[in-house]
């Protein structure tokens, strides 16, 4: 019995011994709290053959490491838009006529119409100014310097054509009281003219002049003249240039041609398919009228003149100022006509129809 006794208790001390090691191996020591072991830290892993290094254009902020093996690829630049080629600008003519009541007595409205060509001439692209005749009522000093102070200062900025009317001549037909005059001297140039007495009664000039690519030749027949075989003789100097004649009288109250109007349309207009276009004032309000040619012989005309009248003169209360604007188009080559006063800055003569005030001569030039 003694012998068991003594057996146990050998056997409760070995297994005290053995719990105070494990709980001690168990245990931090003060050295590991307060040293941690480091992180390693980690190795990079070198580029592959296969890498793929995109350049773009972004600028660079750093410098990379690009691997000998590395395949270079640009990222395009996009292909530009093509602008589309701009369609030409259309030009204006202005037009005016029988001034001689604003030169006699209105000269403040003579002077507005001259002051909205030149204040609007880059607006409108104003490339020629034309006057169908009756700048003044006949001889008289304060006139010829109203109409100067309204005409001078467009012809000195713009290339233009004016005729004598029958109030801008002497009961015998004689200009020289009119081609005298500072507005006349810069549109009649020597060598352009047609005249007797050194120039001093000049009955007939052209000028020429360029716009929208094209060549246009202007021809300006005074009171009462007829002269188709000198204007034959221009023309045939300038067969590529478009003709315009401006005529004082052309078109009487039936829409019949004048005299003068009449020997161009027999022996000048089915000669030159560059004719065109004439101009002209006198009677009063508007007339137009159309003639056609045929030019290659097939026995259909395909070519138009048209004649144009404007004037009114005699309304010296809703009609004052008023002029027209001549648009020619490039593109289709029309003709645009518009009716406009400067002095009440109203489009369109009240008493007008809109078809009489606004219309457009298609395939004109």
């Amino acid at each position: 019995m003694r012998k068991v006794l003594l057996s146990l208790l050998l056997i409760l001390l070995l297994l005290g011994c053995q719990g105070t090691s494990q709980a001690e191996a168990l245990a931090p020591t003060a050295a590991a709290t307060e040293a941690p072991t480091p992180v390693p830290t980690a190795t990079p892993l070198p580029p592959t053959s296969a890498q793929t290094i995109i350049v773009s254009a972004a600028p660079v902020t750093a410098t990379p490491t690009i691997s000998p093996d590395a395949t270079l690829v640009a990222t395009p630049s996009p292909t530009p838009t093509p602008s589309p080629t701009p369609e030409p600008t259309p030009f204006t003519m202005v037009w005016m006529s029988d001034t001689q009541h604003m030169s006699r007595n209105n000269p403040d409205v003579f002077n507005t119409m001259r002051d909205w060509i030149l204040n609007n001439r880059e607006k409108e692209n104003i490339q020629f100014v034309v006057h169908t005749g009756d700048v003044v009522d006949g001889i008289g000093t304060v006139m010829f310097e109203n109409a100067n102070n309204a005409l001078v200062p467009i012809f000195e900025a713009l290339p233009g054509m004016i005729v004598s009317g029958n109030h801008d001549v002497t009961k015998s037909g004689k200009t020289w009281h009119f081609t005298r005059q500072p507005y006349a001297k810069l549109v009649h140039k020597e060598g352009q003219t047609l005249s007797e007495n050194e120039g001093a009664n000049v009955y007939a000039s052209y000028v020429t002049f360029r716009a929208c690519d094209t060549d246009f030749l202007v021809f300006g027949i005074g009171f009462d003249v007829i002269c188709f075989d000198w204007v034959n003789e221009v023309i045939a100097k300038y067969p590529n240039h478009v003709v315009i004649v401006v005529v004082h009288k052309g078109l009487q109250p039936d829409g019949d041609f004048t005299k003068e109007t009449l020997s161009l349309f027999r022996r000048v207009m089915p000669l030159w398919p560059n004719f065109r276009l004439v101009l002209c004032g006198h009677e009063r309000g508007t007339l137009m009228r159309t003639d056609w040619f045929d030019d290659d012989g097939d026995e259909t005309p395909e070519r138009s003149v048209t004649t144009m009248m404007f004037n009114y003169q005699d309304d010296r209360k809703e009609g004052l100022g008023f002029m027209r604007l001549l648009r020619f188009n490039p593109v289709d080559h029309s003709i645009e006509v518009l009716t406009y006063s400067p002095w009440f800055d109203q489009w369109g003569y009240p008493k007008a129809t809109d078809e009489e005030n606004h219309f457009i001569l298609i395939n004109a030039w």
